[in-house]
């Protein structure tokens, strides 16, 4: 097993778009290279790519949050690993990249969101040390 972990290029949308469903969204690859071009738009953001034996197999996307309440955070937005490559040590090793680049630019603290329903992603994160913080609802509006 050759594993390695490097950034997010607008010529991975293909193999991007085909790991989202299995963190439950659906991505064109066109529409993933939009978002990719978008995202290298703003500041305080990542993304990188686990890559075992020529294919990518993971990714995570790291966000920073500044605030003027606190002094803010860096937020892991999505963290997937294929299915079939899960329980390798993956996924741990892109969210130890996370939080690297994340406390390399000052962070304190990294935080990440998971659906109530994802039993097996908390336990994850837990047995990584993350504790759940608060709970909370999730408001949105759209426009019209």
């Amino acid at each position: 097993m050759s594993l390695t972990l490097r950034l997010l290029r607008s010529a991975d949308a293909d193999a991007i778009s085909a790991l989202l469903p299995d963190l439950g969204y659906e991505a064109t690859p066109d529409q993933v290279a939009r978002r990719l071009f978008d995202l290298r738009e703003w500041p305080d953001q990542e993304a990188f790519v686990a890559v075992l034996d020529d294919a990518i197999v993971g990714l995570c996307h790291v966000q920073g949050v500044r605030m003027l309440i606190s002094d803010g955070y860096a937020e892991i937005q999505a963290l997937v690993v294929s299915a079939a490559c899960q329980g390798q040590g993956i996924g741990k090793a892109l969210v130890t990249q996370a939080c690297e680049w994340a406390f390399a630019r000052g962070y304190e603290r990294v935080r990440l969101r998971s659906n109530v329903v994802r039993e097996g992603a908390h336990a994850f994160y837990e047995h990584l040390g993350f504790v759940k913080s608060k709970a909370s609802y999730a408001f949105e509006l759209r426009r019209p």
